[in-house]
C-alpha cells in the first residue's frame, strides 16, 4: 500500500474512466482542451477623477543643482557686465564717484554629493542603499494638471539655462506642449516595446529603452551621458570662468572710478596737452660749425615755439 504524503491531492475513487481511456492519454486530452491565452499586457489608462490639488514634494520637482548654479552664474555675469558698462561711461563723462558699486559676490557652488564610495569589488554595504534596507520608494500619483505644471517649470528653467532672461508666457506654453507631446510618444513606444518583449522575447536590443531611443532617432542611451557632460558640466565651467574674468576686469576699473573729479579733469587735460604739442626736431651741430649758421638754422624753430606758446595761453585763458 502506497503511503500518501501531506499536500497530495487524492485520486478520485471512480475508476471507470481509467478503464476506458489510459491515464496518460486522458491527461493529453484534457490539456489540449484548455484554451491557451497569451499573457495580458498592461495598458494603464489615465484616471480622470484623480486629485488635481495634490501637493508634490520638493524631491519630485526640484531642478538639477548644476543647472540652477549655471543660471545663477549667468545672472551674475549680466550684473557685472552692466557695472563695467556704467563704469566706462562714468570715466568718459567725468561723473563723481558717489554711484560706484562694489562687485557682487560670486554664487556659491553646490556641494557635490558622493552617491557611492569605492569599496571592495562587487561589494556594497547595506547602509548605502534604501532598497537593501527594505525601504519602499513611494511615488505620488499625479494628475494631468500637476504634471503639466511641473513640465512648465522645467521648460522655463531650461530656457533660463540657455541664456534667456525673459520670455512671453505663450511661448513657454507652446514649448511645454511640444515637450508633452514628445514624452507621450516616447512613453507610448516604451510601453509597446516592453509588451513586445514579453510576447515575443528579445528583439535584438539590450533593453526596451535602447530600442525606443533608436526608434525616436535619438541614437544610443549613452548619448544622455555625453549631453550631460558637454551641455551641463562643461557649460557650467565656462560660465564660471567668464564670471571670474568679468570680476577681474571690473576690479581693475575701480581705482580709476574712485578718483576725485578734479583728478580726472586734470589727468584728461594733461593728456590733451601732451597730444596737442608737436615734436620739433633740431639739427645736430658739428664741431666746426659757426655760431651764425646755428642761429640762422634755429630761427624758424624759435618762431614756431613762440606762436605755439601764444596759442596755448589763449586757449587756457592765461593771457
Amino acid at each position: 500500500m502506497e503511503s500518501q504524503l501531506w499536500g497530495e491531492i487524492p485520486e478520485p475513487r471512480n475508476t471507470e474512466w481509467d478503464k476506458v481511456v489510459p491515464k496518460e492519454i486522458g491527461k493529453l486530452v484534457i490539456l489540449s482542451a484548455i484554451k491557451m491565452e497569451p499573457p495580458k499586457v498592461k495598458q494603464p489608462q489615465p484616471d480622470e477623477h484623480a486629485d488635481n490639488n495634490i501637493t508634490v514634494g520638493p524631491e519630485h520637482s526640484t531642478m538639477e543643482q548644476n543647472v540652477l548654479y549655471t543660471i545663477k552664474l549667468i545672472q551674475h555675469a549680466r550684473q557685472v557686465d552692466d557695472l563695467i558698462r556704467v563704469s566706462n561711461s562714468m570715466i568718459q563723462d567725468e561723473e563723481p564717484s558717489v554711484e560706484v558699486k562694489e562687485c557682487p559676490p560670486m554664487p556659491q557652488a553646490p556641494t557635490q554629493e558622493i552617491k557611492q564610495e569605492e569599496t571592495f569589488p562587487s561589494y556594497k554595504s547595506r547602509e548605502e542603499s534604501p532598497f537593501t534596507l527594505g525601504e519602499p520608494i513611494v511615488l505620488p500619483e499625479l494628475g494631468r494638471e500637476v504634471t503639466k505644471e511641473i513640465l512648465y517649470k522645467s521648460v522655463s528653467t531650461l530656457c533660463a539655462h540657455a541664456g534667456y532672461d525673459s520670455g512671453m508666457q505663450s511661448s513657454l506654453q507652446v514649448l511645454t506642449d511640444v515637450a508633452e507631446d514628445f514624452f507621450k510618444k516616447f512613453t507610448r513606444l516604451l510601453r509597446y516595446a516592453v509588451d513586445r518583449e514579453d510576447l515575443y522575447g528579445n528583439s535584438g536590443f539590450p533593453d526596451a529603452m535602447e530600442r525606443v531611443f533608436h526608434e525616436m532617432g535619438l541614437g544610443s542611451v549613452t548619448r544622455l551621458h555625453d549631453f550631460y557632460q558637454s551641455r551641463v558640466l562643461q557649460y557650467r565651467d565656462q560660465c564660471q570662468e567668464k564670471c571670474q574674468k568679468l570680476v577681474q576686469q571690473y576690479e581693475a576699473l575701480l581705482p580709476t572710478i574712485k578718483r576725485e573729479p578734479d583728478e580726472l579733469v586734470r589727468f584728461k587735460t594733461e593728456m590733451e596737452s601732451e597730444e596737442d604739442i608737436p615734436e620739433i626736431h633740431f639739427p645736430a651741430m658739428a664741431d666746426g660749425d659757426c655760431v651764425d649758421e646755428l642761429q640762422s638754422s634755429l630761427e624758424p624753430g624759435f618762431q614756431m615755439l613762440h606762436s605755439l606758446e601764444q596759442e596755448v595761453a589763449i586757449k587756457y585763458g592765461t593771457v
